[in-house]
């Protein structure tokens, strides 16, 4: 029975093509796989799809936004980046800075630096105001001590919050809709995801029919380690899955902070080194024990549906 190579993107992609990015995938496994020691074309007759929802949870969000106009006159408008959108829907900004907090609150644990005191002030701020709905200075002072310690611009961690907190709490059931219309109807899968990807990953798993046909999840730099994710999954987490699971991550990766998954039951944690760009897809792919491991799911004979 056919196996296919489920690729689930991340955030951030919109208006790029499709095909493009599906290549980019194979380019970046293909060199995983010759580091395990595999043929570089290990996979070439092993059928792959990317279903493309980058453009749909755009326009999920740009339909939420009030017109942005208004920031120019609210008072207490900042030169500094903030870590909301003020313009969209309060659920959303309720759920980033609940992200924010459980980012924050995770990164001890994963760094590799001691802590300016700049930056302890910025953790301990988030620390002390727990699960409450976050003032906008103690968000603000969160946000800089994040991204001076994991050395993440803000704009990439605020664009990371704002389109988790989209999905789960405006886009899921059409991001959904999308990605399942991009799925063979047939044969079994390996699901290989990537960052908001992996939580979409998720919910797909939810399904009966979806897990029972799932050789392998893999997961790459995935927020499934937050609880405010957790939480607003469909049901909710941290749960058995069912499935194999390959989880992999990169300290510095700050998608990532919750890593290693320890309360999901039988999860394999693969720590990995990303270099200069912990977060991105290619190096993930690119680490032999991701690749064998889908090599190996994807090769395989005598089982699946």
């Amino acid at each position: 029975m056919t196996t296919t190579l489920v690729f689930l993107h991340g955030r951030g992609q919109e208006f790029k093509d499709p095909e493009k990015l599906r290549r980019n995938w194979l380019a970046g496994l293909g060199a995983g796989l010759v580091r395990a020691g595999l043929p570089a074309g290990s996979l070439d007759a092993v059928p792959s799809v990317l279903p493309f929802y980058g453009n749909v949870l755009f326009g999920i969000t740009a339909d939420l936004a009030r017109d942005p106009l208004e920031l120019e006159s609210m008072p207490d408008a900042r030169d500094e980046p903030a870590p909301l959108q003020p313009y969209l829907p309060e659920d959303v900004g309720r759920l980033e800075q609940r992200l924010l907090h459980d980012m924050t609150r995770s990164l001890a644990p994963l760094a590799q630096t001691e802590p300016s005191d700049a930056d302890l002030e910025g953790l301990g701020a988030i620390a002390e105001a727990g699960r409450m709905v976050l003032s906008w200075d103690v968000t603000r002072q969160g946000l800089l001590a994040l991204a001076r310690y994991t050395r993440f611009d803000q704009e990439v961690i605020s664009a990371h919050l704002r389109d988790v907190a989209v999905y789960l709490t405006r886009g899921r059931d059409e991001v959904l809709a999308t990605v399942r219309a991009g799925i063979p109807a047939g044969g079994s899968l390996v699901l290989v995801s990537h960052s908001l990807g992996t939580v979409v990953a998720c919910d797909l798993l939810s399904d009966p029919e979806t897990r029972d046909r799932t050789r392998l999840w893999v997961t790459a730099g995935s927020p499934l380690g937050l609880e405010a994710v957790q939480h607003n999954l469909r049901p909710r987490g941290p749960r058995p899955v069912g499935v194999d699971w390959l989880t992999t991550y990169d300290p510095k990766d700050v998608v990532a902070l919750g890593h290693p998954l320890r309360s999901w039951g039988v999860v394999r944690n693969v720590r990995v080194d990303n270099g200069d760009s912990p977060h991105a897809i290619d190096r993930y792919l690119s680490h032999p024990v991701t690749a064998g491991a889908i090599a190996a799911a994807a090769t395989q004979s005598g089982q699946g549906s």
